[in-house]
Parts: C-alpha cells; sequence; structure tokens
C-alpha cells in the first residue's frame, strides 16, 4: 500500500464522537462519486485504511453493484455508474474493531489484552448517502442494508423544513434513539432528538447544504465472553437542504 493511505485515524477517538460518512456526492453524465471520511461533526480527522472498507451500492431496481474505491489523504472516492433513473443507495461499513479501556485510556483490542478493565465493546460502523438520478424517482424503501440504519422520508428537504427521519435496528423501528444532526457548513452540532415510539425523528434544518444525521444504539446482548461486554452501532445519513 502507497504510505499516503496508511490509516492515520485514530479510531480509538470513536468512543468520543468520531465517526464516518459519505459526503461529496458528483454525478456526472453516466457516473457518480461520493467520498467516504472519518472524523467529527463533518470535519476530517485522518485516513482509514482501505481494507478496512466494505462499499455496497443499491441500485434502484434492488440489486447490488461494488463501487471502485479510490484513495487520498483524508477521504476514500467511490464511484460507479448510474445507468438508470431513481435513487441509488451507498452505504459503506466498516469492518468491526473491539475498543477497551483501562486506567491508561483507550486501547484496540480485546480485553483480555489487558488488565484492569473498565470497559470493552465491539464498534460496528456504518454511513449511507442517497444520490437521485433522473426524472423517474423510485419511492424510498424499508432499511435496506444495515443492522442500524436511518431512512429519510424523503431524499432531500429544503432549508428550513423539518427532516423527517426514520431509525430502524435489526429492520424494526427503534423507539428512544438518540439522534444528533450536524450541519457541513457550520461544522457542528445543530440539534439532538430522540425517536418517538415508531422510531421517528424530526429535525428543523435551519441551514443549507449538507445535514449528517447520526444514531447510536447500544446492545449488551450482543458480547464475546472474555473479548467485549456489548456492541456498539453507530451509523451515519448525508442529506442535502437546498
Amino acid at each position: 500500500m502507497d504510505p499516503k493511505y496508511m490509516e492515520t485515524a485514530d479510531l480509538t477517538r470513536i468512543m468520543g464522537g468520531h465517526e464516518i460518512w459519505l459526503g461529496e456526492a458528483r454525478l456526472e453524465g453516466e457516473q457518480a462519486e461520493v467520498s467516504l471520511i472519518f472524523g467529527h461533526n463533518m470535519r476530517p480527522d485522518g485516513s482509514l485504511d482501505p481494507s478496512r472498507i466494505n462499499p455496497t451500492v443499491y441500485k434502484p431496481d434492488g440489486s447490488t453493484i461494488k463501487p471502485e474505491l479510490s484513495s487520498e489523504e483524508l477521504k476514500h472516492r467511490l464511484t460507479f455508474p448510474c445507468t438508470q433513473d431513481g435513487f441509488y443507495t451507498a452505504i459503506v461499513d466498516l469492518v468491526p474493531v473491539i475498543i477497551t479501556q483501562d486506567q491508561d485510556g483507550y486501547h484496540i483490542g480485546p480485553k483480555f489484552q489487558f488488565k484492569n478493565v473498565t470497559y470493552s465493546g465491539a464498534i460496528i460502523q456504518m454511513a449511507k448517502r442517497i444520490i437521485p438520478v433522473g426524472e423517474g424517482q423510485s419511492d424510498l424503501k424499508e432499511p435496506m442494508h444495515g443492522i442500524l440504519e436511518i431512512v429519510p422520508k424523503k431524499p432531500a428537504y429544503a432549508k428550513g423544513e423539518e427532516a423527517e427521519i426514520r431509525v430502524f435496528y435489526e429492520g424494526k423501528p427503534l423507539a428512544e434513539a438518540e439522534v444528533r444532526a450536524v450541519s457541513g457548513k457550520d461544522g457542528k452540532e445543530m440539534a439532538q432528538t430522540k425517536t418517538d415510539e415508531e422510531g421517528w425523528a424530526r429535525v428543523p434544518l435551519t441551514e443549507d447544504g449538507e445535514w449528517m444525521f447520526l444514531a447510536r444504539h447500544q446492545d449488551p446482548t450482543k458480547k464475546a465472553s472474555e473479548e467485549f461486554d456489548q456492541t456498539n452501532f453507530i451509523t451515519t445519513l448525508v442529506m442535502v437542504a437546498q
């Protein structure tokens, strides 16, 4: 691997709020491109090892394609053909990591590797973006891919509107899920709310440009004896307010 593609992202910073998201989407002719970025509040902070990245694109007909992946210093680019009208949904899964905390701080690795462990959890991160193509638009679907997934009511909103999004876990609406909304224009969290009993959250879009919605869910039933005590799911959805 070229040295500039080596991982510089400190994945232990996930515990303090770092995440991945899909930004900088472009459509040129029948080719789409979207960037995968690691950082916080839509500001880059290091580059991921490409071997951690598992991208999938869902076509309007529900079939999938594997996008071409290329890497730069602070981002990775997903490129794929768009030959049909409708919604193309790009989703990235990262290879799970285990983060363990002891008296010296956070470390990558299972808890049996450390002494005096105070926390250990598996981290599963996902990022999603919907790219509308052409005039004919199909309806948005229920969750397509991730175990924790955000599904918007529509693919784009206008500044001043309320974005309506729904959080699903294992295919079912997730109540009381914490949702954060970040404005890419301002680079900061603009709202924090929780989903209702049907999994819906509503967020006022006070700025134009890209918005990232982030949901987290902890499942203590998903554990592995001496390795980790729970699994933490983190998912993001980026949309545009125009």
